[in-house]
């Protein structure tokens, strides 16, 4: 039985076969982020060979964002290994603005997410894992994420019109690698990765492992831990956004806001700034920011972490 266990595995065309199954229609667009990585690469080599027993338009996409030195080298990778996959690829390029107030690698993140969600695509691949998953559960849980961040990265979500579609999220790292070897496959190494000084690097290469001699069953724990944490957060939506009933479509009335309980309340002011695309800040800054909002007997505007602002006039809660 366990030699059938791991054979069933490393199956993973018929993994991600089923996870398109669930979430594609026949004949869709189908794009993948396509970085040269190994994840990428394992997913895209997948998803040609399925092609030809699951109609879909497959192609890929690379995004060239200039701040590694090998980033011309991953591109020549990239187009290689299209061409012998017979896979359309488009490269883009873009500019990460260097002083961002969210910090480079969030700004890289938010515009490399940007170039991938472009017009002309309705699902776009993603090669994230569950050694991924359960690093984002601990990362937000760490910077005290609410129920929604720890809810991590769901299977699939609508984004501005297109599905992203994660087909690896219940495939370890391990298989990853087990599977690009025995295909021969071969791949480009980030060095930045390495790098300890940012935060979730920190994570995977130090702390992660230690764990794992523990709790060997980790990846499956947190992966669980993000399953009841989205439901929790759609709960918490339906709530404000029956709140939310008794209130303007752009603002929030105050007096309305502060006869809730304190906790209903900042609820219904996270679901507000999300509804308007707003980072939220953190739950202590959440809390604070709710208190002066309540205690204003005046005009008051309160700065927001993307450099919005939150202001209160004439009882109303509105964003600038």
């Amino acid at each position: 039985m366990a030699a059938t266990k791991k054979t069933n595995r490393l199956d993973l065309p018929g993994q991600v076969e089923a996870c398109l199954s669930r979430h594609l229609t026949p004949r869709a667009r189908l794009r993948v982020a396509l970085s040269g990585g190994i994840d990428s690469v394992v997913l895209l080599t997948v998803l040609a060979e399925i092609a030809p027993r699951f109609p879909f338009e497959l192609s890929a996409l690379h995004v060239h964002h200039g701040l590694n030195p090998k980033a011309d080298e991953w591109v020549e990778h990239c187009s290689v290994l299209c061409r012998k996959l017979s896979v359309p690829l488009e490269i883009v390029h873009i500019k990460v603005p260097r002083k961002s107030a969210e910090g480079l690698e969030a700004a890289a993140r938010k515009a490399r997410y940007a170039a991938l969600t472009k017009p002309g695509v309705e699902v776009l691949a993603l090669a994230h894992h569950l050694d991924d998953q359960a690093e984002t559960v601990l990362f937000q849980f760490l910077r005290g994420g609410e129920p929604r961040a720890l809810a991590a990265m769901p299977e699939a979500r609508m984004l501005g019109g297109i599905k992203l579609l994660r087909p690896l999220l219940g495939v370890t790292k391990s298989v990853l690698v087990a599977h690009a070897r025995q295909h021969h496959l071969k791949w480009v190494e980030d060095g930045s990765n390495l790098d300890t000084s940012l935060s979730r690097n920190a994570l995977r290469q130090d702390i992660l492992p230690v764990l794992e001699k523990h709790f060997p069953d980790y990846r499956e724990r947190l992966a669980g831990v993000a399953r009841r944490m989205s439901e929790v957060a759609q709960l918490l939506g339906s709530l404000a956004g029956q709140d939310k009933q008794a209130h303007a479509l752009d603002a929030l009335n105050c007096a309305e806001l502060k006869a809730m309980p304190e906790t209903r309340a900042r609820n219904l002011l996270a679901h507000f700034l999300r509804e308007q695309g707003v980072t939220l800040p953190r739950p202590a800054q959440m809390r604070e920011i709710l208190r002066q909002l309540l205690e204003a007997r005046g005009r008051l505007s309160l700065p927001l972490p993307d450099g919005r602002k939150l202001l209160r006039i004439k009882g109303k809660a509105r964003l600038e």
